[in-house]
């Protein structure tokens, strides 16, 4: 209940002004509200409502009476002298039940006889029946006296929580008990009024150890009491130990109204025994229709002094209870809980009722005890099966004294089309043994699909209504597995997958199915974003027996290949590689527009990488050279579907110098397949200052292996189609890589690419590593006709290696020569590029000179001979006028002379 909803003390009060009926209920419901709590805070040492229940707790926990007396008054008179403390809001209710009393009207009592018997005693309220209790007093009022005395001698034994203490209730007890003790001895014709009232309202349920009024009335002149509790529960001999017994023989009126309203065994005994006793002329003129309403009251000591009485007089012979009135009455006692009056039912009902309905005696079988089941079902048995009908037969079913019976007429009373779907799927939802019979009887007249896919289907759907709803979803599933999920319905099953228990089940069905018309392949795409339907979805759609790649469409598929969540965009691209054709990335069906199409989407600017990736994919695997080679050709199983004819170098040449890694790469594989097709191999060279590696490295294999037994003719250079000017040039890189290269294919390739011209360029670089390899070179390939032929430079190895067809030098002297003239005319140096953001210059002629004498002293260190033939160029260069360049040959000739002792270096 929300605060708005909340009952206040203002709205009780106008229900009460206008005597509502739901009065009673509307106050039960106030009760039930939590003490609201004030929104301003109470002064400071003030006590709450809180604190007084622990007080008062305290002081009942006290051992002695009046300690527990005192301390509860104490509690209570501090509490309610608080002036700036406001009461709980029930508190109200002392004044609204006592309004309600003095109103006296018969919507008033109504209302208060029901609170008196179903309210919580709580304060408030109990402050309000104490009230009305002492006004019933001194009133005189049986009527609200009799119920309230029955509510405190009771309420000990109850287990409902209440407020009020024990010791509140026990002192109520023995007042009310002294009331009636006092009114016996001063009015004793009113005395019995007021204690059949008190007498009829004790329950079936009543604890009679805590009772103290009820005992003193019926066993008083025992004397087993003592001053807490009787220690008897109600006497055999009711009548001999009664209080005021003379009180009770004056009139049998008392008596008669307890055994016609009482509510239990005891009191209905008491009532009777007085009246046998006292009164037996007045039990002999009882009317039909008080025995009719004896028969109704629930007390089985009712039920047998109603028994005794039909059988002791003549009026009330079997043959005569119809026209009496007291047929039914009679029949009634087949529920009652005596025996003795039951087992008088069954014989009446024997020879004198054998027209009772089939719907009672339904009734009495699924209810009844056992002796009145026996009987029931026997009368049931000897019925036409058709006149009980289906319906009938269905329930009983449920009981076991006519489970046999019943099923068996069931199957072989009435044809398989007489027991319609509507009845075996109401047996479905019904008891245990009802679910059993129904599933039984169709497995064993029904075919595995025979049934109709409707019946299981409504069944399914309906399945909450059972007893035992999950065990009718599993039979109705089970049966529905014998059917085509096209027989079933697609979309029903769709919806079915949302289930949590079955959802798995009905997924498999539509998953496994290979034909599901009707089924709406837009709803199945929507249900793509689902995360309940998405794994089927994928599945439904990614079955090309359901739907077609053109059904689900290529722009819809390339969003989901853009889609960041990895299940869809893999989704998408697995599908469009193995199921999309080219043709199908064209509007018109155009396999060379679609294709043209799939080179956008592979290299577009603007396209996104998830985009990218497939396209380039998509291209790779159904390229017709190296598609089968692609890892995704061969775990989809892609056979290639475009001709090498679309992969042009004006699309993929310019991809391989592209800023994104992904299109170089693509580009790169599809190059090492078709360049030499394309015609392009010799244009590698524009690929070796990439500042990919991946680039560069197709430049190099398709240059170092050229020649090379077993390279890859698709994309290697035959070594006439070597380039000497473009590969000195590569000499020149400002990638070291890429100088290195060129470097070897120099030293390989010599014969065709070089030249002692040639060197003297590479003698330039203002790489250390190239100079020195030209230095080398020029040693190794020109050296003088007359030193020997077998002759190498120290070191050996592949450097001393000579091409076949180089031109020497005639003589040393020519050697010097070449060597003076690269020297004394070398132009200004050629600078290295410059890095990116340096400034870039040219070397002076200088500088240019001392890095090449470097070089060829650094040669000369490593070979004598070599020593000895450029020692006199050095000399020469000692007299220059240029200080750098002088410095620079004597510090060399300085070295050699140091490295070769030996040997005489001229000019030193």
């Amino acid at each position: 209940m929300t605060p708005s909803d909340a009952l206040s003390a203002t709205d009780l009060e106008r229900l009460a002004r206008a005597e509502a009926p739901d009065l009673a209920e509307a106050v039960l419901a106030f009760l039930d509200q939590p003490d609201k709590t004030s929104d301003t805070p109470l002064p400071q040492g003030a006590l709450d409502f809180d604190a007084l229940r622990a007080l008062l707790a305290q002081a009942q926990a006290q051992g002695e009476k009046a300690g527990r007396r005192k301390g509860s008054h104490e509690a209570w008179q501090r509490f309610l002298a608080q002036k700036d403390v406001p009461l709980p809001a029930r508190f109200a209710l002392a004044d609204l039940l006592v309004s309600l009393y003095e109103k006296n009207s018969e919507p008033a009592r109504a209302a208060l006889f029901t609170l008196v018997k179903e309210a919580p005693l709580k304060f408030g309220l109990w402050a309000g029946l104490k009230r009305i209790y002492k006004l019933s007093e001194a009133r005189h009022d049986a009527e609200m006296f009799g119920v309230l005395a029955w509510r405190f001698d009771t309420e000990r034994g109850s287990h409902r929580s209440r407020e009020v203490g024990s010791g509140t209730l026990t002192y109520l007890q023995r007042r009310a008990w002294r009331f009636l003790r006092h009114l016996g001895a001063a009015v004793p014709e009113l005395y019995p009024q007021f204690a059949v009232e008190v007498l009829r309202h004790y329950q079936p349920d009543t604890s009679w150890s805590s009772c103290w009024v009820a005992h003193h009335v019926w066993a008083h002149n025992g004397r087993n009491y003592s001053a807490t509790r009787f220690s008897i529960q109600p006497p055999g001999d009711m009548v001999k130990q009664r209080m005021y017994p003379d009180a009770w023989k004056r009139s049998p009126d008392a008596l008669m109204r307890l055994l016609d309203t009482c509510g239990s065994d005891p009191a209905a005994k008491f009532a009777i025994q007085g009246l046998r006793k006292d009164f037996p002329e007045a039990l002999r003129k009882v009317t039909p229709a008080w025995l009719d309403r004896l028969a109704r009251r629930p007390l089985g000591t009712a039920h047998d002094f109603l028994v005794e009485t039909l059988q002791g007089s003549p009026e009330f012979h079997q043959g005569k209870l119809r026209a009496v009135g007291l047929h039914d009455a009679v029949l009634a006692l087949l529920e009652s809980p005596s025996d003795k009056a039951r087992a008088y039912a069954i014989e009446y009902a024997r020879g004198h009722a054998q027209d009772m309905s089939a719907d009672r005696l339904a009734e009495l079988v699924e209810g009844g005890e056992d002796d009145v089941v026996a009987f029931a079902a026997a009368t049931l048995e000897k019925r036409k099966p058709r006149e009980l009908g289906l319906e009938l037969l269905g329930r009983l079913l449920v009981t076991k004294a006519t489970a046999g019976f019943a099923a068996k007429v069931l199957e072989q009373s009435f044809d398989r089309a007489e027991l319609t779907q509507d009845f075996l799927r109401e047996q479905l939802f019904g008891k245990q043994e009802q679910l059993k019979w129904a599933t039984g009887y169709i497995a064993s007249k029904y075919a595995a699909g025979e049934m109709p896919a409707a019946f299981w289907k409504q069944t399914l759907t309906e399945a909450k209504r059972s007893s035992r709803p999950r065990v009718v979803e599993d039979a109705a599933m089970k049966a529905l597995g014998a059917y085509k999920p096209a027989d079933i319905g697609p979309e029903w099953l769709l919806d079915l997958v949302s289930n949590p228990r079955l959802g798995r089940q009905a997924a498999q069905w539509l998953t496994r199915a290979d034909s599901l018309p009707g089924l709406d392949v837009e709803r199945v795409k929507a249900l793509v974003f689902s995360a309940k339907h998405r794994e089927t979805a994928l599945a439904l759609l990614g079955n090309r027996k359901l739907f077609t790649a053109r059904q689900l469409t290529v722009p819809w598929l390339l969003a989901l290949a853009r889609r960041a969540d990895p299940t869809l965009h893999d989704f998408g691209h697995r599908y469009l590689l193995e199921n999309v054709v080219p043709a199908d990335f064209s509007d018109t069906g155009d396999a060379a527009q679609g294709l043209e199409r799939l080179f956008d989407l592979a290299l577009g600017a603007k396209q996104p990488p998830p985009v990218r990736t497939f396209a380039q994919t998509y291209l790779r695997c159904h390229h017709p050279g190296i598609g089968p080679e692609q890892p995704e050709s061969k775990s989809y199983d892609i056979k290639p579907r475009a001709p090498r004819k679309a992969y042009t170098p004006e699309k993929l040449w310019p991809a391989l110098l592209d800023a994104r890694d992904d299109v170089r790469r693509f580009a790169l594989t599809i190059a090492r397949s078709e360049l030499r097709a394309w015609g392009y191999q010799t244009r590698v060279y524009e690929l070796a200052d990439s500042d990919a590696k991946e680039i560069r490295n197709l430049a190099y294999d398709a240059l170092l292996n050229a020649g090379e037994p077993g390279a890859d003719a698709r994309h290697t250079l035959q070594p006439e189609e070597l380039d000497a000017g473009k590969v000195f040039a590569l000499t020149e890189s400002t990638k070291r890589s890429t100088r290195e290269v060129a470097v070897e294919l120099i030293r390989r390739h010599y014969a065709r690419l070089g030249g002692a011209e040639r060197l003297s360029g590479l003698m330039q670089s203002a790489d250390r590593e190239v100079g020195l390899f030209a230095v080398r070179l020029l040693w190794e390939k020109h050296r003088p006709l007359h030193l020997p032929e077998d002759w190498k430079p120290a070191g050996g190895g592949k450097d001393a290696r000579e091409a076949g067809g180089t031109t020497r030098f005639s003589d040393v002297e020519a050697l010097r020569t070449f060597l003076r003239r690269m020297l004394f005319g070398l132009p200004p140096g050629r600078a290295k590029e410059a890095r990116e953001g340096d400034v870039q210059r040219r070397l002076s002629a200088s500088v240019a000179k001392r890095r090449v004498v470097e070089l060829v002293r650094d040669l000369g260190l490593e070979d004598e001979s070599f020593a000895r033939v450029v020692a006199p160029v050095l000399g020469e260069f000692t007299g220059s006028v240029a200080k750098g360049e002088w410095q620079s040959c004597l510090a060399s000739l300085v070295q050699l002379r140091a490295a070769h002792p030996g040997v005489q270096l001229g000019g030193i």
